[in-house]
């Protein structure tokens, strides 16, 4: 998957079942190449980040649930 279509995906947080923002940036651990957290934020979509935004959270890349067609579900992942 490229990151161009993770960026437009909206993330909900499961158990409370909320509206996070959509996927804007992401950190990458550059020694192993692998995806350390996901930046999400902002009401709209859009392709310029607006260095104004704070509400920007950062969801650290195990606490993804699932990445679906149209949304990233997050949460705590539970031994039930």
């Amino acid at each position: 998957m490229r990151f161009s279509e993770f960026q437009k995906k909206e993330v909900i947080e499961v158990k409370k079942g909320s509206f996070l923002g959509y996927v804007q940036d992401a950190s990458v651990d550059i020694k192993n190449g692998k995806l350390e957290s996901i930046h999400v934020g902002g009401a709209e979509r859009s392709f310029f980040m607006d260095s104004k935004v704070k509400d920007m959270k950062q969801i650290k890349y195990h606490e993804v649930l699932t990445i679906g067609k149209d949304i990233v579900l997050v949460g705590k992942k539970s031994d039930n």
